[in-house]
């Protein structure tokens, strides 16, 4: 049960963090997209550093959830942060309370996340992985990553182009949570003997750093998906891709223990699969759209200047330099 509050409260400290992320870097020129000049550039906004603060809090709590449960346990039920996002954006926006789109698909992916977790019944594993495995491991991801973020690069519809890239995000968070399930484990081990054992143990693993590392590409790959379009085309990417990546590394690298039976594997994939209807549904919700509606991207202007229309309030001439209509410093 602790695990389970604790894996909630992060699910919502990331889903205040994806909010605020994606307003603030919605506003940015689509020139910046994937570049470190787009972090650079967030950083100086306080809408967006307060949300990396509210990440902060998540991934601290997600990191007490995994030193306490299983990596299968503890990321599917980070998707919650989608069901939290959706009254979160509606208040930014003063939008109508859940209608019954948004509650049937929540009710979808809470059924989903229930028989998942019931025909898995995932059990604490080791916590770590074989040399090969992490070679195998870190070789698919990096290419799929890459795979997508080329097509990403290649499309010519902005929603294209934030789902891709969300989805490519997700799978490097995935992969981040698999190193904080290390880095648990080392914490975990040397607990007993004080705080200057547990802080040693840290600096001296390997998978510290190894996340480091993954979270830097990944707040990269996800601020560019919420720069390229609405939260609605990446959050939904988002968050099904995460546990996705997270549960086929946590039954497959770290040795956590899931049910295998027929059964078993049969209610997993149902399960999953009602995770994801569930969020393929939510992301047509009006309550995660703006509140002048949707923004195109690649439509010309009316008139034939060749404007862009990013976010509703910031337009790209073609000469390259952004003009706001409300004012606001880009």
């Amino acid at each position: 049960m602790l695990v389970i509050l604790v894996s909630l409260a992060a699910a919502m400290a990331f889903a205040l963090a994806v909010v605020l992320q994606q307003h603030a870097a919605a506003a940015q020129p689509p020139r910046y997209n994937l570049k470190p000049a787009l972090v650079l550039r967030l950083a100086r906004r306080p809408l967006w550093l307060a949300g990396i603060a509210a990440s902060a809090v998540g991934t601290s709590l997600q990191l007490v959830a995994l030193w306490h449960g299983s990596l299968v346990t503890v990321q599917p039920l980070l998707v919650c942060g989608l069901l939290f996002a959706l009254p979160m954006n509606a208040l930014w926006h003063r939008r109508k309370h859940p209608g019954a789109l948004e509650i049937v698909a929540a009710g979808t992916v809470c059924a989903g996340l229930v028989l998942l977790l019931i025909a898995t019944d995932p059990r604490r594993g080791s916590g770590s992985g074989a040399p090969w495995g992490w070679a195998i491991a870190l070789g698919s991801l990096a290419a799929a990553v890459a795979l997508l973020v080329g097509l990403s690069r290649s499309a010519r519809r902005s929603i294209w182009r934030a789902g891709l890239l969300a989805v490519a995000g997700g799978l490097v968070n995935g992969l981040s949570a698999a190193f904080i399930t290390g880095m648990a484990r080392e914490m975990g081990s040397s607990w007993h003997r004080g705080l200057p054992a547990v802080i040693a143990a840290t600096l001296s693993n390997w998978e510290t750093y190894a996340f480091c590392a993954s979270l830097l590409l990944a707040v990269l790959l996800v601020q560019s998906a919420f720069q390229s379009g609405p939260i609605r085309w990446s959050l939904p990417a988002l968050t099904a891709a995460n546990p996705i990546a997270s549960v086929l590394l946590g039954a497959t690298l770290l040795g956590e223990r899931v049910r295998s039976g027929t059964f078993a594997i049969a209610g997993s994939v149902i399960g999953l699969g009602l995770v994801v209807a569930g969020i393929l549904a939510l992301s047509s919700s009006a309550l995660l759209g703006s509140e002048e509606g949707e923004p195109s991207s690649t439509a010309p202007h009316p008139r034939g200047e060749g404007l862009i229309a990013i976010d509703n309030d910031v337009a790209v001439g073609l000469a390259g330099v952004p003009s706001t209509a409300l004012g606001t410093p880009l």
